[in-house]
């Protein structure tokens, strides 16, 4: 069972089971953006952790562009991790009365994500209300870096924790990029492109064991950042009682199209009745974004309780 944090007037736990590292964050990544539009929230678009977001009293789902979107970070105040992440679309956003806060009436939400490290799940959670869990990423070639040629194509495979390379245990996502060569690489910024990337977030649930686990792990011996081992997870999975808010934004020198190909038939259908991990057949379009060197900036937050 989950419940949420009860921090109080302070949201800050007492003790952290790694290191902290508070928003706002500037980060340094290569990103490959799969774009969709959603009539209807699909499936699993929420990890059972977080089921209570579908409550409409949390945000009503109102469409707009969505996007799966893949990112390996080089940069970041936690060190390098993997990332993927599905964001349906705008949801609505609940106010308090009589506020002074400016929270925007409807704004993007990401409603599932996965990383390849444990700090950045835990800064994340705690920052942003972003659900993160861990996962173990696989990726057919290394990222382009400035001077160098894209590969002629690039698979992407995410698999659950706990899992190891030649296990035999297929990925719950699974995609090859073919970046366009025929066409040259402009620059982008978000800042001059006419849609909000204003994200909220509900508060964000932690499993019932969280707190023993963070004890047993900041008196236990240390745990590498990027063991994935799911045994060890709950450490990480912190929960909050407060909305929060943020701006995204980003700029690539090098952005250009890529085909796309979503591999559902590969992907194992991993739906024990206990765990979901992905929804599938999300209907991504042919075409997406591969931006290289890409400088993101995750903001300041606004938090509020309703």
């Amino acid at each position: 069972m989950a419940t949420y944090g009860t921090f109080h007037e302070d949201p800050e736990p007492e003790q952290h089971p790694v290191p902290r590292a508070k928003a706002p964050w500037k980060l340094m990544a290569e990103c490959y953006t799969l774009l969709l539009k959603l009539k209807d929230l699909p499936k699993r678009v929420y990890d059972p952790l977080e089921a209570a977001w579908a409550d409409e009293g949390l945000g009503k789902f109102v469409g707009g562009l969505g996007a799966v979107i893949i990112v390996r970070y080089s940069d970041t105040p936690v060190g390098p991790y993997d990332e993927l992440m599905f964001v349906p679309g705008n949801f609505t956003v609940p106010h308090p009365a009589d506020s002074p806060l400016e929270i925007p009436k409807k704004a993007l939400r990401i409603s599932r994500i996965y990383v390849s490290q444990r700090t950045t799940t835990y800064n994340g959670r705690l920052n942003w209300n972003i659900p993160k869990n861990l996962a173990r990423f696989s990726f057919s070639a290394p990222p382009t870096l400035q001077g160098q040629t894209p590969p002629k194509s690039l698979t992407v495979r995410v698999f659950p924790p706990g899992t190891t390379e030649g296990d035999g245990e297929a990925p719950f996502f699974a995609c090859t990029l073919k970046p366009w060569q025929w066409v040259p690489a402009i620059p982008v910024n978000t800042t001059y492109i006419p849609m909000s990337l204003t994200v909220a977030q509900p508060p964000i649930p932690e499993p019932a064991g969280h707190k023993a686990a963070v004890k047993a792990a900041i008196e236990g011996p240390p745990v590498d950042e990027y063991d994935i081992d799911p045994k060890k997870a709950e450490a990480v999975l912190v929960g909050t009682d407060r909305w929060r808010a943020f701006e995204c934004s980003s700029s690539t020198p090098r952005a250009r199209g890529c085909w796309v190909e979503v591999h559902e038939n590969e992907t194992k259908d991993l739906d024990d009745g206990q765990k979901t991990w992905f929804p599938k057949n999300l209907g991504t379009w042919s075409v997406g974004g591969w931006l290289e060197e890409v400088n993101w900036k995750l903001g300041d937050v606004t938090e509020w309780k309703l």
